[in-house]
């Protein structure tokens, strides 16, 4: 990574208020990965999206002031395209525009890097947030299986967002 892309990206590292602060890495770290995924564990049933070899990892958290992670969201960028594919916000922050401002971030970070254009998957309880941040539905898929057990009513919704 250039020395430039390094600096401005420690520049995203900003405090949220006196207790939080934003921390941004462009390392793919697989323990934050699968803390974000136990916490949405009853939210999403869905794989994540598949890594290919010459991915942009985007991994931003919002630690309070012991170091715990607070909320947190993963992305890559591939082939000039940011997936998000984890967000997460702890209960007690929820409304408060945490997820707003680190989706914005990595959308920061994908402009920067050439990207044009979002995308996500979530659950239909979360479409009108994105909606509300530009995104716009692009498809969907209901009746997935749980766990390999018979299929539920939840979907999954596609959307996209074209900087």
């Amino acid at each position: 990574m250039a020395k430039n892309n390094i600096i401005q990206i420690a520049q995203l590292q900003a405090r949220y208020s006196g207790t939080y602060e934003f921390t941004v890495t462009d390392t793919l770290d697989d323990q934050f990965y699968k803390y974000l995924a136990r916490k949405l564990r009853d939210v999403v049933s869905f794989a994540p999206e598949h890594r290919h070899a010459d991915v942009f990892p985007i991994d931003i958290s919002l630690d309070d002031f012991e170091g715990d992670v607070v909320a947190g969201l993963a992305a890559f960028i591939h082939q000039d395209v940011l997936t998000i594919d984890l967000l997460w916000v702890g209960d007690k922050l929820r409304g408060k525009g945490i997820g707003k401002r680190m989706v914005q971030m990595a959308e920061e970070i994908a402009i920067q890097r050439g990207s044009q254009k979002a995308r996500i998957r979530c659950a239909k309880e979360n479409i009108s947030f994105f909606v509300g941040l530009g995104y716009t539905i692009t498809g969907m898929m209901q009746q997935l299986p749980v766990n390999g057990q018979v299929a539920s009513a939840q979907g999954i919704y596609w959307l996209t967002k074209t900087f």
